[in-house]
């Protein structure tokens, strides 16, 4: 039994302890002891009705399924590094690239 396994067992002997305290009184004393309330009492015991429903029944196998060995790989993407920009040589870039750029010039003269 795995840790995980053991603490849903050990959650779900608090499930069954709740439901054989037959008094109201005694049962909010048992939920004030360990800390816990009604709705996450009821949440524990729906998850133990459905683990003991899925043990009880076999998975069903599906008639479509292909064995594993026959199923295709699916075409593998090669990996890129890029190390610096690329060269964007395209002619798309070119007239982006050599567009003028327009310069705007400021003088001042200063005069006596």
């Amino acid at each position: 039994m795995t840790s995980s396994e053991h603490d849903a067992y050990d959650e779900f002997r608090l499930v069954d302890q709740y439901d054989s305290i037959e008094d109201p009184w005694l049962r909010s004393e048992f939920l004030d002891a360990i800390g816990t309330t009604r709705p996450r009492i009821d949440a524990l015991r729906a998850r133990r009705d459905a683990a003991r429903e899925a043990d009880a029944r076999p998975a069903p196998k599906s008639p479509h399924r292909r064995p594993s060995r026959l199923r295709a790989r699916s075409p593998r993407r090669p990996r890129v590094t890029s190390t610096r920009p690329s060269n964007r040589t395209d002619i798309r870039y070119i007239s982006r690239r050599r567009a003028p750029r327009t310069v705007v010039l400021v003088i001042v003269i200063r005069l006596d």
